[in-house]
C-alpha cells in the first residue's frame, strides 16, 4: 500500500488542471478522513480569496460565510497569518471563533432521544490546523478535527507525527490552490 503523502501527491496530480474546486474538495475530504481515522465532517478545507478563508468543503460552511483573515478569534485566520502549523488536543477549552461550528453538518440525529433526554451536542474537541503554503504565500488552510460531547469521548489525541503528515499532505497538494 503506498504511503498517504505519495497517495495525496498523486490526487493533486489529478486535481491540479482544474484546481481546488468544492467536488475535488470534498474527494480531499474524504481522503484526509481516512488517513487520520476521522469523520468527514471533521474535516475542513479553505482557500484564500480576497483577504478572507473561503470554505471548499464542507461546502455547506462556504454557503454561510467566510473567515476574515484580520479575525483574531479565529484559529484558521491565525493559521493563514502565522504560517505555522498546530494540533490543539484541548481545542473546546481554547478561545476560537464558533459559529461555522453551530451549523449543522450531518442528518445525526439531534432530537430529544430515549425518555425526552436531548442528546449531548459533538463540538470540536481535537484539532490539527496547518496553512496551504506555495510559491506566492499561504493559499489556504486544512484542518482535520475529532468531535465529541468531551476530549475523550472525541477519541486520541493528534500526534506530533499526525501533525507533520498533515503539513506534508497540505504541501503535496498546495498547487492545486489556484
Amino acid at each position: 500500500m503506498a504511503s498517504p503523502v505519495i497517495a495525496f501527491s498523486q490526487l493533486a496530480n489529478e486535481i491540479e488542471p482544474d484546481g481546488m474546486n468544492p467536488d475535488h474538495a470534498e474527494r480531499v475530504a474524504g481522503e484526509l478522513a481516512k488517513t487520520f481515522s476521522v469523520q468527514l465532517d471533521e474535516v475542513a478545507i479553505m482557500r484564500v480569496e480576497k483577504n478572507q478563508l473561503a470554505f471548499l468543503y464542507p461546502s455547506k460552511l462556504g454557503q454561510v460565510g467566510s473567515i476574515p483573515l484580520n479575525t483574531s478569534s479565529s484559529v484558521a485566520a491565525r493559521t493563514a497569518t502565522t504560517k505555522r502549523a498546530e494540533a490543539i488536543n484541548n481545542f473546546a477549552q481554547t478561545k476560537h471563533a464558533s459559529v461555522f461550528e453551530s451549523v449543522k453538518l450531518s442528518d445525526k440525529k439531534t432530537d430529544p432521544g430515549v425518555g425526552g433526554v436531548k442528546e449531548e451536542k459533538h463540538v470540536i474537541q481535537k484539532l490539527m490546523t496547518v496553512p496551504v503554503v506555495g510559491q506566492t504565500g499561504v493559499l489556504g488552510v486544512i484542518q482535520v478535527s475529532r468531535k465529541g460531547t468531551s476530549a475523550p469521548a472525541a477519541g486520541n489525541d493528534f500526534t506530533q507525527m499526525d501533525l507533520q503528515k498533515l503539513v506534508t499532505i497540505a504541501s503535496a497538494l498546495a498547487k492545486c490552490f489556484k
